[in-house]
């Protein structure tokens, strides 16, 4: 086409308009990648994090909970004991971090292209991603039902 116009006219390096704005676009696209993968090591992090801290719980509490079974609790009430404390750190920590997601929503507003820092989509992701986080915890309550209050009595 631009040949049948002027054809002394040089060409070099022709694109389409689809390339030249992928091309724009690169640094940035890379940029969303990197912030998603820290924040997946951020999520296996607090997941880890907070499976330790139930665990360790439930071994400090070994003792209050074979009471607590000697004495007629049923194992899946101290399951549910156990349980509640879990989502319960993630509500304190959700509430605690809402401040700093609306901020880091601000700053990070230029890397973002067609999405709102507070989109539905990305939020109710967040959402899904914490309830990973708790159950996490899951694990570490199953351990309440391995206890047997007769032999931990005995030895404290």
């Amino acid at each position: 086409m631009i040949r049948q116009i002027d054809p002394r006219i040089p060409i070099s390096s022709v694109q389409t308009m689809d390339e030249i704005v992928t091309d724009a676009l690169r640094q940035q696209r890379i940029s969303v990648v990197l912030i998603g993968g820290f924040a997946l090591g951020a999520l296996l992090l607090v997941a880890m994090g907070l499976f330790r801290m139930i665990s360790g719980s439930v071994v400090r509490r070994h003792g209050e909970l074979a009471i607590r079974l000697a004495l007629g609790a049923s194992p899946q009430a101290m399951l549910r004991l156990v349980l509640v404390e879990g989502p319960l750190l993630v509500a304190i920590g959700m509430l605690i971090a809402i401040p700093g997601v609306i901020a880091a929503g601000g700053l990070i507003r230029g890397l973002l292209v067609g999405v709102s820092p507070w989109d539905p989509l990305t939020l109710s992701s967040v959402a899904f991603a914490v309830l990973f986080a708790v159950i996490a915890c899951y694990v570490p309550a199953r351990r309440v039902l391995r206890i047997e209050a007769a032999r931990l009595l005995r030895q404290g």
